[in-house]
């Protein structure tokens, strides 16, 4: 009984202690002199058009980055190089000109010229698992559906992102009727993991197409996204939090990351 009464002392005291981290704080944004460029680009072991993101940095809060169009982009392994043109209907969109699959034991090299700078990037492809079993749960106790937790949040050798893409305009004219949402596998855990912030559960009817893109993460793609996830999804500064830019792999001052991943995709009907 000592023990209970103890155990719930120390309870009380490490609640009334975490309830009083609250505080208010004005954060200081800091300005940067220039834009500068960011990268978004992913390729991928499928044979297509490859395509790379650029946009602008900017300063101010929940602004919107300017696309960059007057770059000149191109991708080069083992002596073949993949040249990209704008494309014309997306404003910073690169489209490469002829199709292509990222091949294994191979180094990818990006570069880009932006304004008389020179960027670069380097990447070798990610191997990926198999998409574990896709499966749902009833949602709020109606006859939709959500996903149930079929992705493992921590896996020992296995690092991945992955793109769902729920869909049910077939069967229904009244928007929202589709959502996209993320999900990772970390080789390691981070303590904000724990204490993720409350994530909005999608329902959705009984027959939506649900499309699963799982990307195989090489170890420098994960740190980036981990540090993104941290600062946005988790929402955990309170365990983390750092006054450097998120970790990219981008050459002279340039954000952002250029990667190589194998991917799998499947698409199964809601039931």
């Amino acid at each position: 009984m000592g023990f209970l009464k103890k155990y719930g002392v120390s309870l009380f005291c490490f609640l009334v202690l975490l309830g009083s981290c609250e505080k208010s704080r004005d954060w200081e944004l800091s300005t940067l002199a220039e834009p500068r460029l960011v990268v978004d680009a992913i390729l991928t072991n499928e044979d297509t058009i490859q395509e790379i993101r650029l946009s602008q940095s900017y300063t101010e809060l929940n602004g919107v980055p300017s696309p960059v169009e007057n770059a000149i982009v191109s991708v080069e392994a083992n002596g073949v190089v993949y040249p990209f043109a704008t494309d014309l209907l997306t404003p910073g969109l690169y489209r490469s000109q002829v199709s292509f699959a990222v091949v294994d034991h191979l180094v990818y090299n990006l570069r880009v010229n932006w304004e008389g700078t020179s960027y670069e990037a380097s990447s070798e492809l990610a191997s990926v698992t198999p998409i574990p079993p896709i499966a749902f749960l009833p949602f709020q106790g109606t006859d939709s559906l959500r996903l149930a937790d079929f992705i493992p949040p921590y896996t020992v050798g296995q690092q991945s992102m992955y793109e769902i893409t729920l869909d049910w305009t077939h069967l229904s004219p009244v928007e929202p009727n589709q959502a996209k949402l993320f999900f990772y596998t970390f080789s390691e855990v981070h303590v904000s993991q724990f204490v993720l912030p409350s994530r909005e559960v999608i329902g959705f009817p009984k027959g939506s197409k649900v499309s699963v893109l799982k990307y195989g993460l090489n170890d420098e793609f994960a740190v980036y996204l981990r540090g993104r996830a941290i600062e946005t999804d988790w929402n955990s500064s309170f365990f983390y939090s750092t006054s450097e830019n998120p970790p990219t792999n981008i050459s002279n001052g340039g954000l952002g990351f250029f990667s190589t991943c194998s991917v799998l995709r499947q698409t199964v009907i809601a039931e």
